[in-house]
């Protein structure tokens, strides 16, 4: 069952909420991000570090700093 929470992110003084959808895969699991029309795919890597994939298609280019953001944010939880 995959539900969707709204993630609250600062970046650059505004707060964007973002609706994220936790997906299970296994032992394991990804964090589907909805940002400009795009669906980012967060997930560990073996060092525990996040790494993000735009799986969408769509070529426009999400803000690097933005992303930091979106990650920092999930560091904190």
């Amino acid at each position: 069952m995959n539900e969707t929470i709204m993630l609250p992110v600062e970046h650059m003084g505004t707060t964007y909420d973002l609706p994220l959808t936790i997906v299970p895969l296994g032992y394991t699991y990804q964090l589907h991000v909805q940002i400009e029309g795009k669906t980012l795919i967060l997930e560990k890597d073996d060092l525990g570090e996040y790494r993000v994939m735009d799986m969408s298609g769509n070529s426009k280019k999400v803000d690097k700093s933005f992303i930091a953001a979106i990650v920092a944010t999930l560091q904190s939880l």
